[in-house]
């Protein structure tokens, strides 16, 4: 009975053996397959981390560059804002200069026709121009005094066409005015649909960027779980390394000495 008792503890003995070492190869398999996957896994965090660092370096710089374009977009437009408000600055100096001019001539000439009128001056019919010769002789003969009466229709007549020449400017001018108007709209209106669709990108650019960092804020953090738990791993493997080595390394030589004591 005491034999039997000893041979069944050196079978005991032999089949923990058994599973201690099997346990030890199977946990240095696992230990391993899983470091290695873990090692895998940092590798692709670091790329994507390296592949999101450059997408947002692509859309910081696409970002600088919709800023300056809006920059130059507003400058352009202040630019134009300016340049309207010269021309319609000028427009105005200009129509209120000829509206002045209207109203002296027209004052000039009715007090000048008011003259003619009380002093019983005739203002003659201008009669037709005839062409002279470039070869004919000025004539010598001197006007008398009388002679000038006719001049008072011209006066007049040159202060009438003055007075039509600046209605005529006044027109002008305020048609050209409406047309700079209205060009001035429809380039402010063209440049307001530029900045706002660069405002839009420059949003969207903005939006992309804060993705992308919190992707990579993401990757860093799995990146840092997973070094933990290959750290942890191979201070588990560090831990059960004595135990598992002596195992492995002395099962053949425990296996024959529990076989000749059982013989």
């Amino acid at each position: 009975a005491e034999i039997e008792e000893v041979i069944q503890m050196l079978r005991d003995e032999g089949k923990a053996d058994i599973e201690k070492r099997d346990e030890c190869k199977a946990k240095f398999q696992s230990i391993e397959s899983t470091v290695s996957d873990l090692t895998w896994k940092v590798s692709v965090n670091d790329k994507n981390i390296d592949k999101l660092e450059k997408l947002i370096a692509l859309r910081e710089e696409d970002k600088a560059k919709t800023i300056s374009e809006i920059e130059d977009v507003a400058a352009q437009m202040e630019g134009m804002e300016k340049q309207r408000k010269e021309e319609h600055d000028e427009y105005n100096v200009a129509k209120n200069d000829d509206k002045a001019a209207i109203e002296l001539l027209e004052k000039a000439r009715d007090v000048l026709a008011k003259y003619y009128k009380e002093n019983k001056i005739e203002m003659l019919q201008a009669g037709p121009d005839f062409a002279v010769s470039q070869d004919q002789a000025p004539e010598a003969t001197f006007s008398s005094k009388g002679s000038r009466k006719g001049e008072s229709k011209g006066i007049v007549s040159l202060m009438n066409m003055l007075i039509e020449d600046l209605e005529d400017e006044i027109k002008n001018g305020t048609k050209d005015e409406v047309d700079a108007q209205l060009e001035f709209e429809k380039a402010m209106e063209v440049a307001k649909k530029l900045k706002d669709s660069l405002e839009e990108k420059k949003t969207n650019l903005e939006e992309t960027i804060a993705k992308r960092e919190e992707e990579k804020v993401e990757e860093h953090r799995l990146k840092g779980i997973n070094l933990n738990d290959k750290t942890a791993e191979l201070d588990y493997k560090a831990q059960i390394k004595p135990d598992c080595d002596w195992i492995i390394g002395s099962f053949e030589a425990r296996a024959k000495a529990r076989e000749g004591e059982m013989n």
